[in-house]
């Protein structure tokens, strides 16, 4: 007799299958408030631009002078940051007035020297053309475009947002794989097509949006050091913007490659429950009936995943004349490969079991064995 899990409602295997719910729940929860901290200083960084496109379309002009010019420092548990402290006034209808704002993106960075190049622009006693806004002169600024804007900043920020969509679109995807499939199968993960009928399963396999958040956010950090290195924080926005789109090219390539590589030798299988066969590649509408055997062979990758050991698991399906045809290629930790196998067990089992009761003329079939054939070794 085939040995399976218990999963009824309350059993050890559905609090399982319970807690892989909510994980992917909690992974969906943690993306949407990792982006709402990556949108506020989106939003910063708009309202920048905001702020300088209405100077530059509103405010109007009028002479004035630097009156203090230096670079400030910050320290803290991340280090030292330092910024342009610059001060000047102007006047206007016999009053003065004061202002500190030489941009709308006068942010703090690790880089001296960019402070430093600022002051040298701005130093004391220079002539300067300050921006007023003509209905409360109180609000000025010395530069109206967005030059002073650091534009490292749009390959710095690439990588948070991948972190963050990728942590949505998985839990996106998770939730609406559950609610096509029953979640509670242990091969929900690689059902591409299911229904009362067949069922067609694909080998574990990265999916295409994993990999181009990924590959795009790995590029984009990578790229962060390789410009501030050769280019510093100054570099300018043409060169910047043909570094993003190069890391989101090769978001795109890996992805659109591996997927060519998995269609060469894809061979998905699929299942027939009507009339109890299945086929992958080469093995083609094999009788579920002369399945006598289950085999798992797990495989250690030299992976761990959160410290447990990361397995590739191979699922095969035994006939009585010694066949072996393989059924499904599944990745992750130990458990998984038993409760997939378990599973073939059971649902081959009964399948063979329905195939005999509907054949008058034919003896039940011997039952399907679960059997753990775990080979340890490096794949």
């Amino acid at each position: 007799m085939t040995t399976v899990r218990d999963q009824r409602p309350g059993s050890k295997g559905s609090k399982r299958r319970n807690r892989s719910k909510s994980n992917k729940g909690g992974l969906g929860c943690f993306g949407i408030v990792w982006m709402l901290m990556v949108l506020v200083f989106d939003g910063i960084i708009g309202y920048g631009f905001f702020r300088t496109w209405d100077a530059k379309t509103r405010y109007l002009p009028t002479e004035g002078r630097i009156v203090a010019s230096g670079v400030s420092s910050s320290a803290d548990s991340d280090g030292t940051t330092y910024a342009a402290e610059i001060e000047y006034e102007f006047d206007l209808a016999g009053t003065t007035h004061q202002g500190d704002k030489y941009s709308y993106f006068d942010i703090s960075s690790s880089s001296r020297s960019r402070a430093r190049k600022i002051t040298e622009k701005y130093p004391v006693g220079a002539s300067v053309t300050v921006y007023y806004d003509p209905g409360a002169p109180e609000q000025n600024v010395l530069e109206i475009d967005s030059s002073s804007f650091p534009n490292i900043v749009i390959i710095f920020m690439t990588p948070f947002h991948c972190i963050g969509l990728g942590m949505l679109t998985g839990g996106i995807v998770g939730a609406r794989h559950n609610r096509r499939n029953d979640g509670n199968e242990p091969v929900s993960p690689y059902i591409a097509k299911s229904n009362e009928e067949s069922m067609e399963l694909r080998d574990a396999h990265w999916p295409g949006w994993a990999v181009f958040f990924f590959v795009t956010g790995l590029s984009s950090f990578a790229a962060v050091f390789i410009v501030a290195i050769g280019f510093g924080l100054d570099v300018n926005r043409q060169l910047a913007l043909w570094v993003w789109a190069a890391c989101i090219g090769a978001g795109l390539l890996v992805p659109t490659l591996m997927r060519l590589k998995r269609q060469k030798n894809a061979e998905p299988l699929f299942i027939d429950w009507m009339h109890s066969r299945f086929s992958r590649g080469e093995s083609q509408n094999i009788e579920i009936a002369d399945i006598q055997t289950i085999r798992l062979s797990s495989y250690n990758t030299n992976t761990k995943v959160n410290n447990r050991p990361w397995m590739r698991h191979e699922i095969e399906g035994i006939a009585a004349d010694g066949s072996a045809h393989t059924l499904l290629i599944a990745k992750g930790y130990a458990k998984r490969g038993t409760d997939i196998r378990d599973w073939f067990a059971q649902r081959f089992e009964a399948a063979a079991d329905e195939s005999a009761d509907s054949d008058a003329d034919s003896s039940p079939s011997m039952p399907v064995v679960s059997e753990v054939d775990i080979n340890r070794t490096n794949s």
